[in-house]
């Protein structure tokens, strides 16, 4: 914590003193890297992540009563460093992540300063499938304007998987009769580059942002990546 004040006064030399004070709040026992634990992973792959829990005060810690909001989605287990001082505790999936969930873990030591530990426990699963960029400006479009340029209206972006597992594109869907987009992967299954295209003759006037949907599967799960074209057409 810190604090400060300033103190005035009629002393001409220094009219105003700026007073700061600054303390640390100890902790009883402290919770290592954090109250919050975070599993996650791509579809199906376990997870894993350990806490540290350990008394900072010179009295014998001891925890006890164990217990998780959760205990169909994660499996956990104490085990001591030093007796009546410090623990770890091992928070892991049941089985691969199937889905995003959130719980708690719940326990209860003889602290009387700090008698129960709650820790935050959160799932999620990461998207096995990178876009780069996920962000396409086309930039003012004049269409009374005519253009040499092939890439006027045109612009790419690359999918590339994260994981080593080969991937397909089922579909893409823009949304727009006037927005076409193509994939091409060079037969390797590990990226591809996805082509966006604009029709001039058929872009509305005005500001537009887009959103193309590219549906993905990888051993029988499907995934979505997201690109969003933006522009104005004058």
């Amino acid at each position: 914590m810190k604090q400060s004040a300033t103190v005035t006064s009629n002393d001409p030399q220094q009219p105003a003193a700026r007073i700061t004070l600054n303390g640390l709040i100890k902790e009883h026992i402290s919770i290592k890297p954090s109250t919050r634990i975070m599993l996650r992973g791509y579809h199906g792959e376990k997870a894993e992540q350990q806490v540290t829990i350990a008394a900072t005060v010179d009295e014998p810690l001891t925890l006890t009563d164990l217990s998780s909001t959760i205990d169909d989605k994660i499996e956990y287990s104490m085990t001591t460093v030093k007796k009546d001082k410090e623990y770890l505790l091992t928070v892991k999936t049941r089985t691969g992540i199937e889905e995003p969930f959130r719980g708690k873990i719940s326990l209860t030591t003889n602290s009387k300063k700090k008698p129960r530990i709650d820790l935050v426990v959160m799932g999620s699963m990461e998207n096995p499938i990178r876009v780069s960029p996920q962000y396409l400006y086309f930039g003012i479009i004049d269409t009374a304007k005519e253009s040499d340029d092939p890439m006027r209206l045109q612009r790419t972006a690359m999918l590339n998987q994260i994981s080593d597992h080969v991937f397909t594109i089922k579909d893409i869907k823009t949304g727009r009769e006037w927005i076409s987009a193509t994939a091409d992967s060079k037969g390797k299954g590990t990226d591809y580059t996805i082509t966006i295209k604009l029709d001039k003759n058929k872009l509305p006037k005005g500001k537009f942002r887009e959103t193309i949907t590219i549906v993905t599967e990888s051993e029988n799960k499907s995934d979505t990546a997201a690109i969003i074209v933006e522009g104005k057409v004058i």
